[in-house]
């Protein structure tokens, strides 16, 4: 068995040479890297490029928090 934790999507940028960082929390990594690789977030990402320049990065960093009980794993056949 294993748990879920909840995971921040953070987005770091420059803004006249201060960083920047924001975060949306997801219920797991699964949900965060979901949200990244779907094309959810490349709008913004395209309007901070293009406000701010190309020093973007956006990543998934799990918290320590638990985001529900123990999940059981499907069983093999």
């Amino acid at each position: 068995m294993f748990k879920l934790f909840y995971t921040l999507l953070v987005i770091e940028y420059v803004v006249e040479d201060q960083d920047v960082s924001t975060s949306v929390i997801f219920p797991s990594e699964k949900a965060c890297y979901e949200a990244m690789g779907d094309g959810a977030m490349d709008d913004l990402y395209d309007v901070l490029a293009d406000t701010y320049g190309k020093e973007i990065m956006m990543y998934c960093k799990r918290t320590p928090f638990s985001s529900g009980g123990p999940i059981k794993p499907m069983p093999r056949p």
